[in-house]
């Protein structure tokens, strides 16, 4: 099957092909979705709530109808449910906020992709509102990184009083964004975001032709993130700036968790290519990490003159990290490819 091939006709096709076992039927799409959805909202409301979400027993229904028709299927599918369902409250406050930035990069990637089984309209507002709050929580990570950066790579450049300075600059504006997340936190925003995840986690209203099997429908669905990222990937070859690698890291996302949920009906070959995607992501992140880390120390060394000899010394480190982090992403990107074009044929 060619990427260009007519929805219709390869849904068709997908169904002459597909195996129906009376016991345990193929899950619908709907199920699958709302399994991903529900996982990752759970995922969500337990790390960025203070324990104040009842992790509440579900009555039966899509979550635990899917499980059973999971059943019979090949140990790919079990075991890439498990995964999804490796979710709880972390220790760490750090990892706790994390795990919420995944959660809500998830649950995005997947209504954009699958976008069509919901209301559009309903879906694309809350996309806006993840993407909202996911730079809200942005802040605190970013910071965390400079701290790791300015601990970790500082001895090598820096006396131990210029790290001293620099990580207090950092724990200072920790301070401030700490502060700033818990009044969003409390704030109305942010109360109407944890209704829209309990949604997420009792069940959305899905279109009737949600009700379809998951194996005919999300394949299919799943194309449009694959021409995105083909169209940035152009873009990035010609052009490797740090803003076309930051849009090709976004479209990544987008296939890597959207494959990762078509694994549960398609398999290895869907599941591969969710690792390509996720492999390519991470060095992009990382590279994305480090342009930051440069823009904050450039900053800093231009507001405060004291602190510039410093920075620029640390500065200097990781623009060689960087060009060590750019290394490579082209064959990276051959390998996401090879692993689409195997699975789709």
């Amino acid at each position: 099957m060619t990427s260009d091939e007519p929805e219709d006709q390869t849904i068709g096709r997908r169904r002459h092909r597909r195996h129906i076992d009376d016991q345990f039927p193929d899950p619908s799409a709907s199920m699958v979705l709302h399994r991903v959805l529900a996982m990752s909202a759970r995922t969500f409301l337990l790390n960025d709530m203070d324990g104040e979400f009842e992790d509440r027993p579900r009555p039966p229904g899509t979550i635990d109808a899917l499980s059973l028709s999971m059943g019979t299927r090949p140990l790919w599918a079990q075991s890439t449910a498990v995964a999804l369902q490796g979710t709880g409250r972390r220790d760490d406050p750090i990892e706790r906020v994390h795990q919420s930035r995944v959660a809500m990069r998830r649950i995005r990637a997947n209504l954009r992709s699958f976008r069509l089984l919901l209301d559009p309209a309903w879906g694309t507002s809350l996309r806006a509102e993840l993407g909202w709050y996911g730079n809200v929580l942005g802040r605190s990570r970013d910071l965390d990184l400079l701290a790791e950066v300015i601990g970790a790579r500082g001895p090598e450049v820096l006396d131990p009083s210029e790290v001293a300075r620099l990580l207090a600059v950092v724990d200072w504006r920790r301070g401030e964004v700490a502060a700033g997340i818990a009044t969003e936190r409390t704030g109305l925003r942010r109360l109407q975001l944890t209704e829209q995840m309990m949604l997420l986690w009792d069940g959305p209203e899905f279109k009737a032709s949600a009700s379809e099997p998951a194996a005919d429908i999300l394949p299919v669905m799943l194309h449009r993130a694959w021409r995105d990222l083909r169209g940035v990937a152009r873009q990035a070859r010609k052009d490797p700036s740090d803003v076309h690698l930051h849009k090709l890291r976004i479209r990544l996302k987008d296939l890597r968790y959207g494959a990762e949920t078509v694994a549960l009906v398609e398999g290895a070959p869907a599941r591969k290519t969710a690792k390509a995607a996720e492999q390519l992501q991470g060095k992009l992140g990382d590279l994305h990490d480090v342009v930051f880390s440069i823009a904050w120390l450039e900053a800093l060394a231009a507001e405060q003159p004291d602190l510039a000899d410093a920075s620029e010394r640390l500065t200097v480190l990781q623009r060689d990290a960087a060009s060590d982090v750019r290394d490579g992403w082209r064959r990276e990107l051959k390998d996401v490819e090879r692993r689409w074009r195997a699975w789709q044929g």
